[in-house]
């Protein structure tokens, strides 16, 4: 999942449910269907960047805060952010198309503005069928979703 609202990059583990089901490091291949949703936030191409209460691709549960209605704002540990940037950068994304029934993968790359790679992860799965362990079979098409 991309999404680039927020001025900053920042990737998690995969999750399922909102729990981390596995780490995915720097450089790991991850199966959707098997390990969870890898979610990115990609928004390092902004006027003004944000910042991180912790360093820069800092693994490990930190704490950050939301604001909830009322405008309170709420401490929380966050043990699913796996890599943060908050330097200027892009993505680029690498698709090995398949036929189907064979494996296909995307691999993300994410790249500071003078090409330096901060991040790297491959998304794996078999082409045109999605298998998910809260579903009674195998589908086809679109991805039964994070149950």
């Amino acid at each position: 999942m991309i999404n680039g609202h927020n001025h900053i990059y920042e990737r998690t583990d995969a999750l399922r449910g909102g729990k981390v089901t596995r780490e995915v490091e720097i450089g790991d291949t991850v199966e959707p269907d098997r390990d969870g949703t890898v979610y990115s936030t990609c928004g390092g191409g902004g006027k003004s960047l944000y910042s991180f209460p912790v360093p820069d691709t800092f693994a490990g549960e930190f704490q950050s805060y939301h604001w909830v209605k009322g405008g309170e704002k709420v401490t929380e540990t966050v043990p699913w952010s796996r890599v943060r940037y908050t330097g200027y950068s892009f993505l680029a994304i690498d698709v090995e198309p398949a036929w189907f029934g064979r494996r296909t993968t995307l691999t993300v790359r994410t790249l500071r503005n003078d090409g330096a790679e901060i991040d790297r992860f491959t998304l794996r799965r078999t082409a045109g069928l999605h298998r998910s362990r809260y579903a009674a079979a195998s589908v086809l098409g679109a991805d039964p979703g994070d149950v």
